[in-house]
């Protein structure tokens, strides 16, 4: 029912450290100013997946819908601008609204029905897709409207906007998880589900608020990926929900609920971002990159079964 300890929220960091400095020996190009700030850059929508992802691993959740979540949300954002003409403060708002909806009806069927969190997102992992492709005719969207090339490209004090805008989500959401009571909800349904029923927590409507928080994230996620590419369609944030996982799980959120950080995501999501650059700059396969990828999660979650295992035994 608490945060990481220190020692474990500095392995994360840690873990991003060396990794900069193997790929800064591997290659001339990977420690300048320009790459790391475009790593950020990368990293930023992962992160915000990562974050409200977050919420709903620490309440011995997951949601495999996000980057399908994320696709409907940029979809229909952009099909509304570009295609229908609608004011951008619309859409944005229809790609919030459509964010938080999915969020109740994932929150719903999760806390209140009854059905695991896996079949609900497997199968919103397909839906979402699906009805993104349908609602917009499958076409690409392309030439956003302001402020989207400002949000994509622009900068705020030198320091581009997607990592702004990620950067002061990573804050209210730390603050949310550390000062608010839905915070300590969080950990205290991740720890031990039925204790915190005993003792008057509601658990569903906090269950149903952690999938709005997870919604709400992937629309931001959205948002920012669209006014990336300059475009949204149906085939957006594909594979971004094993992505977000993997960085909640490397930064040490425990896949058992109840122990992990906001800010080991966010490491999480750079570290992952620091692989992939890395691993272009020396050339290596896309294929290669994802068996990589795989390769640490697998160990991650390992880790994470040990250190259970070794909790227990105190």
């Amino acid at each position: 029912m608490k945060q990481l300890t220190r020692q474990e929220w500095y392995g994360a960091l840690v873990a991003v450290l060396v990794l900069t400095g193997l790929l800064s020996v591997a290659s001339p190009y990977f420690f300048t100013t320009g790459n790391l700030s475009n790593i950020l850059v990368q990293a930023s929508v992962i992160a915000l997946l990562a974050g409200g992802q977050t919420f709903v691993i620490l309440t011995g959740g997951v949601d495999l819908a996000v980057g399908a979540l994320t696709a409907l949300a940029g979809a229909v954002a952009g099909f509304m601008m570009v295609k229908l003409g609608i004011s951008p403060m619309w859409a944005v708002a229809a790609a919030l609204g459509i964010g938080a909806a999915v969020g109740v009806f994932n929150g719903y069927l999760v806390a209140f029905v009854g059905i695991p969190a896996f079949i609900v997102t497997l199968g919103g992992l397909t839906l979402w897709r699906g009805l993104a492709f349908d609602l917009t005719g499958g076409f690409d969207n392309a030439g956003l409207p302001d402020p989207f090339p400002f949000i994509g490209y622009g900068a705020l004090a030198g320091i581009p906007m997607p990592t702004v805008l990620t950067g002061l989500y990573y804050l209210l959401m730390a603050f949310v998880l550390s000062s608010t009571k839905i915070g300590r909800y969080v950990y205290a349904m991740g720890s031990n589900e039925m204790g915190a029923r005993q003792v008057g927590i509601n658990i569903r409507w906090y269950k149903l608020a952690v999938y709005v928080i997870s919604g709400l994230s992937c629309a931001l996620g959205a948002l920012v990926l669209m006014a990336r590419m300059d475009s949204s369609s149906g085939k957006m944030a594909q594979m971004f929900e094993l992505d977000a996982i993997a960085a909640v799980i490397l930064g040490g959120t425990s896949l058992f609920g109840g122990r992990g950080s906001i800010w080991g995501s966010l490491l999480g999501a750079v570290l992952i971002t620091m692989i992939r650059n890395g691993m272009n700059l020396m050339e290596i396969s896309q294929f290669k990159q994802m068996m990589a990828i795989g390769a640490v999660v697998i160990l991650a979650v390992w880790i994470d079964v040990l250190r259970r295992k070794h909790l227990l035994k105190k």
